[in-house]
């Protein structure tokens, strides 16, 4: 067990169910995958607006999503709101979409953090975007 799990199996009291996903974030992934899955639109960019609850600020999600999103060749945007809900627009391939909800949840389940996507609309995509940027 690492330094981090230890220290995170203490904290949680050991037990670290994985969260389930939202039924609002189950439905974007099937969406998702069956574009991925369809030569004609596999790689058509898409673009979509996120809104998360849950455990979103103080745990550095704006820039774990950007990491992410970068490492993915996404673009888009990421921001704190006031009522503690994280907003964000994300645009790519649906497969790289898909992966960036995979490893969001990866990063954030051995810390036994709990977050839901509560909002998933999709968007027209933007032709010239350039690049993924968390915003204040």
């Amino acid at each position: 067990m690492g330094l981090f799990d230890t220290f995170f199996s203490s904290v949680t009291g050991g037990s670290r169910e994985p969260q389930k996903l939202s039924g609002v974030e189950l439905e974007l992934r099937r969406r998702l995958t069956v574009l991925a899955s369809d030569e004609t639109t596999q790689d058509a960019p898409q673009r979509y607006f996120l809104r998360w609850e849950g455990q979103v600020q103080g745990v550095g999600f704006r820039f774990t999503n950007a990491n992410l999103a970068q490492a993915r060749s996404l673009t888009g945007w990421v921001r704190n709101m006031e009522d503690g809900s994280v907003e964000m627009e994300l645009q790519g391939t649906p497969a790289n979409i898909v992966s960036l909800l995979e490893a969001l949840h990866a990063s954030y389940e051995r810390m036994g953090t709990r977050f839901r996507l509560v909002d998933a609309q999709a968007r027209t995509p933007l032709a010239n975007e350039d690049g993924f940027s968390p915003r204040y």
